[in-house]
């Protein structure tokens, strides 16, 4: 038995291959493939310089960065098995314009051996590509916090003064401005530091832009900055009106605006601390109408006094000036007081009943007064003897009134008579009326002959002319 089993070579042949496929089962049956998803595969960019630097141009990936395959190994190998057995690529001359995409290409570099088989998933990636853009902007001093109260800043200097910015358009448009923030919190004297340039997409450097972007490139990292902190006063605004009274001719001088009214100012503190107002004088001689001026604030600061930073360069000022209007006013028999009367004597006055007086003043015055506000009083005292008398009307307004109108009356004539008979008091009344006729020129009286003694009325003549054209105080 031995001895055939020793001799024997196809038996030892056919348990060779029964051993070989006895090892094949068990190996299969312990150790199966497993098949699963490899993720992180980043990709590789060739083909950058001549497609996208020489042109100008920029590119972003779309989306992830990386690609996955599913990959086939034995369950004993697949923790041999990695992202980096892969190698993923595009090429930025391949991208297809209509939709910005580019295939990718994935190939095994690593354990070929042991990966049965494997099936790309990722087939291919958006490119998005912009030009780039170059511009240089000025570099400002950004102030955190507060300074101590009454100081403010001067001017500021920074060096250097513009950095220039290289970055896609997408971003450049989002660009405001450059600047170095300086911490000035409590300042009382010249802050100077040197900071980071940042990029602001606002005006008011809220909101800084991400400089993580390897596509943004500036030319200077950091600028020294200095920001000169001086003393403040805030100062009034004088405005003083001369020829306010001499207005052209019909018109009122009412009152002036003036913007602004307080304003800040700058300089050595012994200078500004002697400076409490800045002062503006207007001649308004002749002027017939409403003006507006626009004043320089500086040139009516001393030499060494500067506007503070922020504030107004200029004052406005606008000067009202107001038309005038007449209106006439009837005042009846009832309205005129007689002062000073004699009982030894009468008194006649002509044949209206009444008197006309004019008022001129501001329309919207005027409106406000009827004829019951007007009062005219004659003082008849000195008219002790029969004659015939040119007299002059006292006019009396309300309290609320006087200030506001010039008044202009005519003169009244009166008649003073003795009490006699009824036919000789008719004959003195036409001696005096001949008389008062050639004396007083204010008119001619003609009465009845019948006419009671005890009547009273008055002839006014109007005035084409008002008693005077001085102006009209303010209200």
């Amino acid at each position: 038995m031995k001895k055939k089993l020793t001799n024997n070579l196809l038996l030892k042949i056919v348990s060779v291959i029964a051993a070989v496929l006895l090892w094949g089962v068990v190996i299969n049956i312990d150790n199966p493939t497993d098949t699963y998803t490899i993720s992180g595969i980043p990709i590789k960019v060739i083909n950058e310089k001549q497609a996208i630097t020489d042109n100008n141009l920029t590119y972003e990936l779309s989306g992830e960065k990386t690609v996955s395959v599913e990959v086939t190994v034995r369950r004993q190998d697949r923790r041999k098995i990695s992202a980096d057995d892969f190698s993923a690529t595009i090429d930025l001359n391949e991208i297809y314009g209509a939709t910005s995409s580019v295939a990718v290409n994935i190939e095994v570099v690593n354990n070929k051996s042991l990966i049965r088989s494997w099936t790309q998933i990722t087939r291919s990636v958006r490119v998005d590509v912009e030009r780039m853009e170059t511009k240089i902007f000025e570099i400002r001093v950004i102030p955190r916090g507060s300074l101590e109260e009454t100081y403010t800043f001067s001017q500021n200097t920074v060096s250097p003064g513009s950095v220039r910015v290289t970055a896609p358009e997408s971003v450049m448009s989002r660009i405001d401005h450059a600047g170095v923030e300086l911490d000035v919190n409590g300042a009382t004297d010249n802050v100077q530091e040197t900071g980071p340039v940042k990029l602001y997409m606002d005006e008011e450097s809220k909101n800084e832009l991400d400089l993580s972007d390897p596509r943004i490139h500036l030319n200077v990292a950091e600028a020294e900055v200095m920001l000169e902190v001086v003393k403040t006063n805030q100062i009034s605004v004088d405005i003083q009106v001369t020829g306010q009274d001499a207005v052209a001719d019909g018109c009122k001088y009412i009152n002036y605006t003036c913007d602004p009214q307080m304003i800040q100012v700058t300089g050595p503190r012994s200078q500004i601390a002697d400076f409490a107002k800045l002062t503006i004088v207007e001649d308004l001689t002749g002027v017939g109408e409403n003006i507006t001026k626009i004043y320089q604030v500086q040139d009516y600061l001393p030499k060494g006094l500067e506007v503070a930073d922020g504030q107004p360069e200029t004052i406005e000022v606008t000067y009202q000036i107001d038309k005038l209007e007449q209106r006439s006013f009837y005042i009846g028999r009832n309205q005129i007081r007689l002062l000073g009367m004699s009982d030894e004597l009468e008194y006649r006055f002509g044949e209206d009943d009444g008197i006309t007086v004019s008022l001129r003043g501001l329309s919207e015055d005027i409106e406000q007064v009827s004829a019951s506000d007007i009062t005219v009083i004659l003082d008849l005292e000195e008219y002790d003897k029969p004659g015939s008398y040119a007299c002059e009307p006292v006019i009396e307004l309300p309290e609320e009134y006087r200030d506001y109108f010039e008044v202009s009356v005519g003169t009244v004539r009166v008649i003073v008579t003795r009490p006699e008979s009824e036919e000789s008091s008719s004959e003195e009344s036409s001696s005096e009326n001949g008389s008062a006729g050639e004396t007083s020129g204010e008119g001619t009286e003609t009465s009845g002959e019948n006419a009671p003694s005890e009547s009273v009325s008055a002839t006014v003549p109007e005035s084409d002319s008002l008693a005077g054209d001085s102006s009209l105080e303010d209200r």
